[in-house]
């Protein structure tokens, strides 16, 4: 079958690409080896926020029962929470396959092959067909790293996808890793009942995130019970009667009914065979590609995690655009400007430059923090958390932000927004939020920054 453009992978930057350039008036198909809507709509971002809304809910309800404010006895159905998840994703992934019919993509499940020509093989059932097209877009994500102290077994030592779907509340967790995933799958099930343990190897957890949004994050899960070690590892795992001895750096030795292991993602063996046809890859094994989201290999693009980290959808979903775009004739360049989000409690987000890396590009760069503690909304809600601005002395533009608290992933977006159009502080400060809201954090810091804050003073 002839074709103007194929895409490989069917997750938020296949998918998305796939419909964009048919959209464009770009004959596409979209070949898929598992489940559309890839690692986000299957393991990822939907079934693990769906759990996670799920044992907020408990937890606040457990809590209101321990104050007095309220009275119930509860059991949690941890199969009935999978089996809800399991309906969700079943329907965002019906719904993304309506939408690429709609759109005129042809879909293909099975195999991919590529042979550099212009030509994506189809492997199926044993039986093979061949696709030909001019382009060629390459999404096919990651893969889950391993540890080999605690090899997976996909039942006491498990992976985030195991993770999502289990069939009861473990009574004792350890979670190996103390990245985006770690620490909200293991906040979760603390939530749940689970008496959680998180290891991480560097000395904060979501290494790179603000320190400051990092200590807050420690003391919010120890607050609810979840045991916190940093610069630590599993140095070796034992299966014992019911469940798992794990040895950790520190010394420490426990047994827990589960092992989560999640340190991060690396390049597919699948992805590695490309550099065999010319495509140039990072030290790393990720697909390196241009502002316009081109590889090495005349013809073929590549989007999403294949790329590299971050490892976000909504990352994925811009990279979609800007290669569908430039595929179509257009001029489309991706500026890499892309917010970070984390689900736990209290939440994280943070967005553009941090101080360190500002003064590192040259600017004058300084920094204003307002804490919840004087947040008209958060007080009234005994939440804790604070907004962070970085900004340029010499333009007043601002530069970067970091969030911590309630509904922090949503804030972030009036701040990349203000990033995006190259908002001075001056600006910003007019900008007028309702009250009593977190997202007026956004304006309090604004005229913190220009010393002319009226519900916090500085000393």
């Amino acid at each position: 079958m002839n074709f103007d453009a194929v895409v490989v992978g069917g997750g938020p930057g296949g998918y998305a690409t796939a419909i964009q350039l048919s959209q464009l008036g770009v004959k596409t198909a979209l070949v898929e080896r598992e489940h559309l809507g890839g690692e986000c709509t299957n393991w990822g971002c939907i079934p693990s926020k769906h759990l996670i809304t799920h044992a907020k809910k408990i937890h606040s309800l457990m809590e209101l029962s321990d104050t007095g404010l309220a009275t119930a006895q509860m059991k949690v159905n941890m199969s009935k929470i999978t089996a809800s998840t399991q309906q969700v994703v079943q329907r965002l992934r019906q719904g993304i396959s309506y939408l690429l019919k709609t759109f005129g993509v042809t879909v293909y499940m099975g195999e991919a092959e590529l042979t550099g020509q212009g030509e994506v093989k189809v492997i199926r059932d044993g039986d093979t067909e061949s696709l030909e097209a001019r382009y060629t877009v390459v999404a096919t994500g990651t893969v889950q790293s391993s540890l080999p102290a605690a090899p997976y077994d996909g039942k006491r030592i498990i992976g985030f996808r195991e993770a999502l779907y289990l069939s009861e509340v473990p009574k004792k967790m350890l979670v190996v890793g103390g990245g985006a995933i770690g620490v909200e799958l293991g906040t979760a099930y603390r939530h749940l009942g689970s008496d959680v343990t998180v290891v991480e190897l560097m000395d904060q957890l979501l290494p790179g995130i603000d320190p400051d949004a990092a200590r807050l994050l420690k003391r919010g899960m120890e607050k609810i019970g979840v045991k916190v070690y940093l610069k630590t590892t599993v140095e070796e795992t034992r299966y014992v009667d019911g469940g798992v001895e794990a040895v950790l750096s520190n010394d420490a030795k426990d047994v827990f009914d589960v092992v989560l292991v999640v340190v991060g993602k690396r390049p597919s063996e699948w992805v590695r065979k490309l550099a065999d046809l010319g495509v140039k890859l990072s030290e790393k094994g990720y697909v390196l590609v241009d502002s316009g989201m081109r590889t090495s290999l005349n013809g073929v693009y590549a989007v999403g995690d294949v790329t590299g980290p971050p490892f976000l959808a909504h990352k994925a979903y811009s990279q979609a655009t800007v290669a569908a775009e430039n595929i179509a004739g257009k001029t489309r360049v991706y500026d890499g400007l892309v917010p970070f989000g984390v689900f736990t409690t209290p939440e994280v987000a943070a967005v553009g430059l941090s101080a360190e890396t500002a003064r590192e590009k040259g600017y004058d760069s300084a920094e204003a923090r307002f804490p919840y503690a004087a947040l008209g909304r958060a007080v009234a809600e005994n939440e804790d958390g604070f907004v962070k601005l970085i900004f340029d002395k010499k333009t007043d533009k601002v530069l970067g932000a970091t969030v911590v608290g309630p509904h922090a992933t949503e804030t972030i977006s009036i701040l990349t927004t203000l990033i995006k159009l190259g908002a001075t502080v001056e600006e910003a400060s007019e900008i007028i939020h309702i009250h009593p809201t977190y997202s007026e954090a956004v304006g309090e810091v604004m005229h913190l920054a220009h010393k002319r804050s009226i519900h916090y003073v500085t000393r």
